[in-house]
């Protein structure tokens, strides 16, 4: 075999395999269809969380990745500390840090689901990307950038993967291959496990704006996320940090956008604001949002990051299953059950294996089918504007104290949720 494995994908997760195979003196290639491995050209936003709550019953990690994780801060660097895995990387680029979440209704009536609390940094993603790539080329990785990985087929000796780059379509065999491409995985298709997983909605896309002269009067370092149904019924608008002083605002069409920043309770906000770029991507792009896989390792193909998750594992489960990848790997070449560890700790270390991480992705849903105009919103957020975690759930959890004010609505929403909860993914054992 030319090579000892074959990293399909050059986002955080595959640049950490890569770089970890390396050091670890494997013999590896990374291909990545950009010719710029490291440039970000669609919407990301580029936080790494420390204290990220998606359900009341999540605990402190509720999104995606759920092992504890933490951010050091020295004189010239900064660090992030896996102590999970067990390994921490340098990031010598801007950090600016998050500590509110404010849900707002669309007179204003705020639900946080994090107040007055460190919950996560905004960091620059291609100056991350180019310090992991820096490190895999250092430790001896070799890089193909422009090259799509097409296929993987499994051989009683490893693995055949087929790629297109600049010259044409060729194979690479190796003896182990890692599917670190994305959502929309083409490796993971290749190998038939995309028959296994249920969808749970059709691909969610998003345009943003990245904004100078917003003052929104809120406290700084705040992620906004307001529920207008009247401008989209599905709460997918929100607002955030940027580099420099901008800010990123985003929603599924440039038509909400530029009517949320048109609606009365908000548009003093935007008063000097100026659009400097515009940006987009698609969630759950190609099928949809997708149940995960569970068992990440497809005999000498093993899957990390958002090629196994329903949407995204955020770049905190990118770098981890990475990095616990290529020690199973390591440990399968001595001889070891590297395998069942790694899909052992893929099990754990992730919520969106819990039932209740899609009670509250579907509760989106559910409050997105219930509401029946803004006045609806404004009632519940008034009504639950003490209470503190995502709205879905917060809603989900208190309908009975909705009931008496407005029984109409508590039905609406008692059966929206009723039906959300019949798509819920049983858990595995």
């Amino acid at each position: 075999m030319k090579y000892d494995l074959v990293v399909v994908g050059g986002g955080p997760g595959g640049l950490m395999a890569a770089k970890t195979a390396a050091e670890d003196g494997l013999k590896v290639v990374l291909i990545e269809r950009k010719k710029n491995v490291t440039e970000i050209n669609r919407y990301c936003a580029q936080i790494f969380y420390i204290r990220k709550l998606s359900s009341s019953k999540a605990g402190l990690h509720g999104d995606g990745y759920i092992e504890p994780v933490a951010v050091e801060v020295n004189d010239t660097t900064y660090r992030f500390n896996f102590p999970g895995p067990d390994f921490s990387l340098d990031y010598n680029g801007p950090l600016k840090p998050y500590y509110n979440w404010i849900e707002l209704s669309p007179s204003g009536y705020p639900i946080y689901r994090r107040k007055d609390t460190i919950w996560g940094f905004f960091y620059d993603k291609e100056t991350f990307l180019a310090g992991l790539l820096s490190s895999a080329q250092k430790a001896g990785a070799e890089i193909l950038p422009e090259t799509i990985g097409l296929a993987a087929e499994n051989t009683p000796d490893g693995v055949r993967v087929r790629v297109r780059g600049k010259a044409g379509e060729q194979t690479l065999e190796a003896r182990k291959a890692i599917a670190a491409d994305g959502i929309s995985s083409n490796i993971v298709d290749s190998l038939g496990l995309n028959k296994k997983r249920q969808v749970l909605s059709p691909p969610v896309k998003l345009v943003c704006y990245e904004l100078e002269g917003v003052e929104t009067g809120l406290p700084p370092f705040t992620w906004i996320a307001p529920c207008i149904p009247s401008i989209n019924r599905l709460m997918v608008i929100f607002m955030g940090q940027a580099a420099g002083d901008k800010v990123a605002l985003g929603s599924g069409t440039e038509e909400v956008l530029q009517k949320f920043m048109k609606h009365p309770t908000f548009a003093p906000w935007f008063r000097h604001a100026r659009v400097v770029n515009k940006v987009g991507c698609v969630s759950g792009a190609k099928h949809g949002i997708l149940t995960p896989i569970r068992e990440p390792v497809e005999r000498n193909v093993v899957i990390v990051g958002d090629a196994g998750s329903p949407t995204e594992t955020w770049i905190q489960g990118a770098l981890a299953s990475a990095y616990m990848a290529v020690k199973a790997i390591g440990k399968e070449f001595s001889g070891q059950k590297g395998y069942p560890e790694y899909i052992d700790w893929w099990q754990r270390a992730f919520y969106f294996h819990n039932p209740d991480y899609f009670r509250m992705v579907l509760g989106m849903f559910a409050l997105g089918n219930a509401w029946s105009c803004d006045e609806d919103v404004d009632y519940v957020y008034n009504l639950l504007q003490d209470k503190q975690g995502p709205p879905q759930t917060i809603i989900a959890e208190n309908l009975e104290l909705i009931k008496p004010g407005r029984p109409e609505l508590y039905e609406r929403l008692k059966k929206s949720y009723e039906e959300a909860e019949k798509m819920v993914p049983k858990a595995e054992t």
